[in-house]
């Protein structure tokens, strides 16, 4: 049965009510018409305030900055009042923008959307990553709710992942007191944060056996095919697109050139980058076997194809072992996977998920 646009309205904005907004509390009343301000929209890729690090030093590389920004404001009667789109001169994880005449005294949804024009080629044609064309949303008009809330992109393949800058998103409800006509300018500052629509991939591996071995590629069991654009979250839980149980497949990457690791290193190889790659980038999942004997949650296994010598030219796979501590898959985190080959020739497998607020001392999403 379809919902209609009424149902999804309500749902939004409860789900929405715990954002924080610029202003929050009481206001006095004010018995005409409240006047509008000049409403100045900061958006930052990071929760960590610019004084508590240094600029761009939350993102690796260009993929994960923005090239163009979108911003949307909404009144509550489901207008647009403000649509402003910016490409970015150069990428950066820091923007804003000032908007003139926007109408106080009442509670603003704002919409952010970033790298729209990412493109990807499949069968020899080339598609936007995030298949909606977001220039059709004017202002005066109805926000199209459905079509946005409902809007998912995909990978296609079983070796698909996200390339060339990533698509992000978010949206906040923010609240705008009430000022009087008095002809004065009226200034509010809002600082507003997006996060990237992907979860990055990094991998280390040790080699403690005394056999020298080459790293082919990965493979990993359980990711997801679909995610949804915008973030679903609510008290803490996120949601993902529930098609065919989302279409969960293998993924399989084979790396541009093989990695050597040679017998008894102690040293721990960052497996993509000898590789000549970036971290890989792919949809959030919230996959989960569950093992009622051990009563724990389990989800994605991994696999890594090796070549050795000493067994003969042909690559094989690793026994798919699942990750230890790693329940889901949300949105804008980084997997640090830490791998060792021992003695006896089993993995041993370690995982640290990090959101991209955190500052670990690895490349993160939040350095």
């Amino acid at each position: 049965m379809k919902m209609n646009k009424s149902i999804y309205m309500i749902f939004l904005f409860a789900a929405f009510w715990g954002i924080t907004g610029c202003e929050q509390g009481e206001y006095p009343e004010i018995e005409e018409r409240p006047g509008s301000v000049t409403l100045k929209i900061g958006v930052d890729i990071s929760d960590i305030l610019p004084q508590t690090r240094a600029d761009e030093t939350q993102a690796e590389n260009d993929a994960e900055k923005m090239h163009t920004l979108r911003i949307i404001i909404v009144r509550p009667n489901g207008r647009v009042e403000r649509v402003k789109y910016i490409e970015l001169a150069k990428p950066a994880t820091l923007q804003s923008w000032d908007f003139d005449t926007i109408v106080s005294g009442e509670t603003k949804q704002i919409y952010l959307i970033v790298n729209e024009n990412t493109t990807k080629i499949e069968e020899n044609i080339v598609n936007k990553v995030t298949p909606y064309s977001f220039t059709k949303i004017h202002e005066k008009e109805f926000f199209p709710l459905d079509e946005i809330y409902n809007l998912t992109f995909s990978v296609n393949s079983n070796t698909e992942q996200l390339k060339g800058p990533l698509p992000m998103s978010d949206m906040h409800r923010v609240e705008i007191p009430p000022v009087a006509p008095d002809g004065k300018e009226h200034e509010i500052e809002c600082r507003l944060t997006v996060r990237r629509a992907a979860v990055k991939f990094t991998f280390y591996l040790t080699n403690e056996s005394d056999k020298n071995f080459k790293v082919v590629g990965l493979e990993m069991e359980k990711m997801a095919r679909r995610s949804y654009f915008l973030p679903r979250e609510f008290n803490g839980e996120y949601t993902v697109p529930s098609v065919n149980n989302n279409e969960y497949y293998t993924f399989k990457h084979t790396f541009p050139k093989v990695v050597v690791l040679p017998a008894k290193s102690k040293t721990e190889v960052n497996l993509l980058k000898e590789a000549g790659e970036q971290p890989l980038y792919l949809m959030e999942g919230k996959y989960v076997d569950n093992d009622k004997e051990k009563d724990t949650k389990l989800n994605y296994k991994i696999a890594l194809m090796l070549q050795s010598d000493e067994f003969g030219e042909k690559p094989w796979n690793t026994t798919f072992e699942y990750f230890p501590n790693l329940p889901d898959l949300p949105r804008n985190t980084h997997v640090v996977v830490h791998a060792t080959l021992q003695h006896d020739l089993e993995i041993k497998w370690e995982v640290h998920v990090h959101p991209y607020i955190s500052v670990p001392l690895e490349p993160d999403f939040g350095l």
